[in-house]
């Protein structure tokens, strides 16, 4: 994520912040500062008790962060798990809605995507039922000054039980939802088993939609009342949207199965010299309506990598006297560089996961440079073969 910055690692794993985390820690500040039991069956926050505003504020921060720490505990749980089954976890992301480990390929296993999965809520159900328990051990102890610090522990151990019973929902792509999927892909291929996971995940952001604007249970079980609550509404979008995207990227997979890169790439208008001039370049790419090319030198050695983004880049007026080595972009002899017998849904996660759209494919034996391969070249071939699924 652009909008993110990395604020540490744990178990290496780089932990990220999105700007919209932000947002939502000034949100739960300000709620575990001024929430209290008046219109709840159980206290939100410091809201009930007299105590010094700086000191209200300070231990509300303190539950704020503590309480996004439960939330990557939930998160890490989840990369433990799938670490342990061999997967990569790229990051961990805290944004707006909570936690998001990036994992390098979901596990088409149903025993290891059900077992990744449900790692999460029970981590959350474990934190819950500790922080009851310690907010018992103060309740007993009955000492005035340890009253704040009891209701916060109570509002951070019910946010994660919650937390818990909510990503059990069935609603692709939460937790629930790919426990559904792994029990699906038991009983039929994995792409059917996500097409139904995601309808299925669908209907439930309906309801939520419904449920936010008319009856929302969780103020009913908090209050006893009916109420509206807008944010179920708004999840419910996040949730429909990264259900249809996972599903599309699932289709998108599932076409390139058994494709290798040499049926998909392109060993034609696959490369240009580092001494032609932008000029002559661009009128290579209209007549060829090409816009991404290898760029090799004089004994047709890899250089390097032009597009035609990065063409736009160079000001009108310098494009007569640039050549493409002034464009391209530097060669990795390692990331930039794919066999032609590995799979193009490879060279396709390879592209997305290090954000490039070109990579050089050599030839396994003699390892020569036989052509590229782009996400144009892949887009449009996916695009060809996808009536057959």
């Amino acid at each position: 994520m652009h909008t993110s910055i990395q604020v540490g690692k744990l178990l290496g794993i780089p932990i990220k912040l999105h700007f919209t985390f932000l947002i939502i820690l000034f949100l739960f500040i300000f709620a575990f500062a001024n929430g209290s039991a008046t219109d709840y069956r159980i206290p939100m926050g410091l809201g009930g008790i007299e105590m010094d505003p700086v000191l209200r504020y300070s231990l509300a921060t303190l539950a704020a962060v503590l309480f996004f720490f439960t939330l990557l505990l939930h998160e890490m749980a989840h990369s433990y798990v799938a670490m342990k089954f061999g997967t990569k976890i790229q990051s961990i992301t805290l944004f707006f809605f909570g936690g998001l480990a990036m994992m390098e390929e979901i596990p088409k296993s149903p025993e290891k995507e059900w077992r990744i999965a449900i790692a999460g809520p029970l981590m959350s159900f474990a934190i819950g039922t500790l922080f009851y328990l310690v907010y018992i051990v103060l309740n007993r102890l009955n000492l005035g000054f340890y009253r704040p610090i009891g209701i916060l522990v109570l509002v951070i151990g019910s946010f994660n039980i919650v937390l818990a019973i909510f990503n059990l929902i069935p609603a692709f792509p939460m937790d629930g939802g790919r426990v559904l999927r792994a029990v699906l892909a038991k009983r039929m291929s994995f792409l059917k088993a996500t097409k139904k996971a995601v309808l299925i995940g669908k209907i439930f952001a309906g309801a939520m939609v419904i449920a936010g604007l008319f009856f929302d249970p969780f103020t009913f079980i908090l209050t006893g009342e009916r109420g509206m609550n807008l944010w179920l509404p708004l999840l419910a979008l996040f949730l429909y949207m990264a259900a249809t995207e996972e599903e599309r990227a699932t289709i998108t997979f599932a076409t390139l199965e058994g494709i290798r890169v040499k049926n998909v790439m392109r060993t034609e208008r696959a490369s240009v010299s580092e001494d032609m001039s932008i000029m002559e370049l661009m009128r290579k790419m209209l007549e060829e309506k090409t816009a991404e090319y290898a760029v090799v030198n004089e004994s047709g050695d890899l250089k390097g990598f032009v597009t035609l983004d990065a063409v736009k880049k160079i000001p009108a007026e310098q494009r007569h006297f640039f050549n493409v080595s002034n464009a391209m972009s530097p060669f990795d002899s390692f990331g930039d560089v794919i066999l032609g017998e590995e799979q193009a849904a490879e060279a396709l996660k390879r592209m997305i996961r290090d954000r490039r759209d070109i990579l050089a494919v050599r030839e396994e034996v003699s390892g020569n440079f036989v052509g590229v391969i782009t996400r144009r070249d892949l887009a449009l071939y996916i695009e060809m073969l996808r009536g057959n699924i």
